[in-house]
């Protein structure tokens, strides 16, 4: 069943195009966006299994480059994956299952890691968590520093989030807040 909702979603994002994006209102992008492809605007939400296209790191970046981005399943982990791992006390830890293609044209640089977050109630961001060696339920995106154009990598991000607290969205935030685009359960 994962494997059926994962491969949906990387069709979803192969074919993500002025239909099934948000069309960006503002001016042309300062890089050449692939024929068929329309770039969300920061801002725009979509529902857990939606796709849509992004400029990255911008829309006016001479340098950048248009990604799919996908939220696939956002789940509390099971006690039994983590039973041979210390979880902080009062934490409760969410897998995030992502995908994400490089449409192009350029690589996509993530010199600090990926900007996923998990926004939580309180207007609160959490970034992902180290997955610990041998979790195998939970593999990271292989994405690199560098993303080649073409290039299309699925994969589980760990959050911990404080017991009791709501997630209200998975937020891709490649700088401030005013460049996020947004999952809600």
């Amino acid at each position: 069943m994962r494997a059926l909702a994962a491969a949906v979603l990387l069709l979803a994002l192969a074919a993500c195009s002025s239909g099934d994006a948000q069309e960006s209102s503002a001016s042309e992008p300062g890089f050449e966006v692939p024929t068929g492809l329309s770039l969300s605007d920061p801002g725009t939400e979509k529902k857990v299994r939606e796709s849509m296209a992004v400029a990255y790191p911008s829309a006016d970046d001479e340098a950048g480059t248009a990604l799919t981005l996908g939220v696939a399943r956002i789940d509390k982990v099971p006690r039994r994956d983590l039973s041979l791992f210390t979880v902080p006390e009062g934490m409760q830890p969410y897998y995030v299952r992502v995908v994400m293609g490089n449409r192009g044209p350029a690589a996509a640089e993530f010199p600090e890691g990926l900007p996923w977050w998990l926004h939580l109630a309180g207007d609160v961001l959490v970034p992902p968590t180290a997955t610990p060696a041998g979790l195998t339920a939970c593999a990271a995106p292989k994405v690199g520093a560098s993303f080649a154009a073409g290039q299309t990598a699925k994969g589980c991000l760990l959050f911990l989030v404080p017991r009791g607290t709501a997630v209200e969205s998975v937020d891709f935030q490649p700088g401030d807040v005013t460049t996020a685009v947004r999952w809600r359960p």
